[in-house]
């Protein structure tokens, strides 16, 4: 088959959209088919074929979405939010430029977010299935970061009607946790249940492995002998929560010095969460790396992942450390709770609850041959469940089945 994977996100980045597209296309391709990507440059100025030369800049195309939708909305519909008539022009920027690209050309395209799904959807050859993966759940993030400030705003049924059309315009839609598929299910969004198929996600162990079991391509701070290494590998955004990690590394600091504490990543909060490392009297045991490109390097240097996310859904850094034998504690938020066992295949703390993860810290630094155990299991656990021909017959399977329905 001829695939277009499609997201409105640029490409590459730091996250787990970009591991999935990387990963879903390296199989397909070995399984032999022709795939290409669609996606916003990182420049956020072009919309490109990754990979390809083939580019279309945005300039062109958004300054007559424009035109014409302000136009709409300043005759129609005038109380409307800036921030809407943004997404708006966005969106439909997004489906012209995917016109640009030849559609045709494909027997099936895979989107990666609702933005992207609901943009295709509207503007795909009607005999070419559509599947999409949702990734998340953009509306409370955007409640999260204050994009959004009350669940009675215009803004906040915008976004609930955005999850909606994202998710039930596909000819087929994936979600990779259980508790995505709930979460888009309830009242505010009302997905019927039945429209969306669960398949967790895969990686490339063997690759992961190889880098590794490389050296670091920058910098490593030494740490002292017998100081135990946590790491946080996540982008420094409020759903990530590292607000609360800091203020239980404060709270462990108070009880004992034989830990430091890794921040991997960047983000709009990076200076705020500097400033309250050093605000807490931490700055001597936490230190912040900034993006990097040898994250699995840096883990196999530490000793505990710590993810404090205030919403989840199917990380992969819990995947990785997993499969690296590293011991996890992680928040129960979102779907990581299906990917921890708490004391069996990792721990489980409380999300946005410093004083708990505190504890949880403090309890695994105290125990490290419970910790070993149960880092082992999770290592067991991860090999079997993160497998790729996993993740490829799972998707193989909607994919058949998304042409299936359209051959009707």
């Amino acid at each position: 088959m001829r695939i277009l994977i499609a997201t409105y996100w640029y490409l590459p980045h730091v996250g787990g959209v970009n591991t999935y597209v990387n990963v879903l296309r390296k199989e397909l391709m070995a399984a032999g088919h022709q795939v290409d990507v669609l996606a916003h440059h990182p420049d956020m100025q072009k919309y490109y074929i990754v990979h390809s030369g083939r580019y279309l800049t945005k300039a062109k195309i958004k300054q007559v979405v424009y035109d014409n939708v302000l136009k709409y909305f300043e005759t129609s519909q005038p109380y409307v939010d800036d921030w809407i008539r943004w997404r708006e022009i966005e969106r439909y920027s997004f489906e012209l430029a995917a016109i640009s690209f030849n559609l045709k050309q494909y027997d099936l395209i895979h989107t990666q977010d609702i933005i992207s799904t609901r943009a295709l959807s509207r503007v795909k050859p009607p005999n070419v299935p559509l599947v999409a993966t949702i990734h998340g759940l953009l509306a409370t993030e955007h409640m999260l970061s204050g994009d959004v400030t009350s669940k009675q705003s215009l803004p906040w049924k915008y976004v609930c009607k955005e999850e909606y059309y994202g998710a039930t315009s596909a000819t087929k839609t994936m979600v990779p946790t259980s508790w995505l598929k709930r979460k888009l299910s309830e009242p505010d969004y009302g997905v019927p249940p039945k429209l969306l198929h669960t398949v967790p996600y895969g990686m490339d162990i063997q690759q992961f492995l190889r880098k590794y079991n490389a050296p670091p391509s920058s910098y490593v701070p030494m740490v002292e002998s017998g100081k135990t290494v946590l790491i946080c590998p996540a982008r420094l955004v409020p759903v990530k929560g590292h607000r609360y990690l800091l203020e239980a590394i404060y709270r462990l600091k108070q009880k004992r010095n034989d830990f430091v504490c890794w921040l991997i990543g960047n983000g709009p909060l990076y200076s705020e969460m500097v400033s309250l490392a050093s605000s807490l009297g931490i700055t001597d045991v936490v230190h912040f790396f900034g993006d990097r490109d040898d994250v699995p390097q840096l883990l196999r240097q530490s000793d505990i992942l710590v993810l404090p996310s205030v919403q989840d859904n199917h990380p992969f850094s819990i995947m990785e450390a997993q499969v690296a034998g590293k011991l996890v504690v992680a928040s129960n938020a979102g779907g990581i709770p299906e990917m921890v066992s708490h004391k069996k295949t990792g721990f489980i703390f409380a999300s946005s609850n410093s004083d708990d993860l505190a504890s949880k810290l403090n309890y695994v630094l105290s125990h490290p041959t419970l910790a070993k155990q149960v880092a082992v299991q999770g290592h067991r656990w991860g090999l079997h469940r993160w497998s790729l021909s996993t993740l490829l017959k799972n998707t193989m399977g909607i994919y058949l089945s998304a042409l299936e329905k359209v051959r009707k």
